[in-house]
């Protein structure tokens, strides 16, 4: 099986050749971090890659075609729907701080979590959490 990617500098089509048979291990893999949660851990292209015994271009490569996002993206948004799962299950995350929910899902930093959150629902996560309350 190709995988395509333009190039804007190049008017050319890179492929990337992956055998059908990696591809199906793979997202067979993916489907199995994310059963398991393991996006709100700290992750990174390479140590993902790593546990699931690829390289860490396949499995970009696998998740910019069939998500459609990059890996950043990719993981973030894994990140955010659990967390609105969660807020409507358990209440004591309600009362929590910004800061500490974010790195409860695993976000580095307030900012980012920030950004994401209010990218996906369109207001920050403060103003979320105070419409909950309410």
């Amino acid at each position: 099986m190709k995988l395509f990617k333009k190039e804007k500098e190049e008017p050319k089509i890179k492929t990337l050749e992956i055998s059908e048979d990696i591809i199906l291990s793979i997202m067979d893999k993916l489907s199995e971090f994310e059963r398991k949660q393991g996006f709100l851990k700290q992750v990174t292209l390479h140590s993902l890659a790593k546990k699931l015994g690829t390289n860490p271009k396949y499995l970009s490569k696998i998740i910019n075609i069939h998500y459609e996002k990059n890996f950043s993206s990719y993981i973030n948004d894994l990140r955010i729907q659990y967390l609105l799962r969660e807020l409507k299950q358990d209440d004591s995350l309600k009362t929590q701080t910004v800061k500490a929910i974010g790195k409860k899902i695993g976000f580095g930093n307030t900012e980012s979590f920030t950004k994401t959150f209010k990218k996906h629902t369109g207001i920050n996560p403060s103003q979320y959490l105070n419409s909950l309350k309410e």
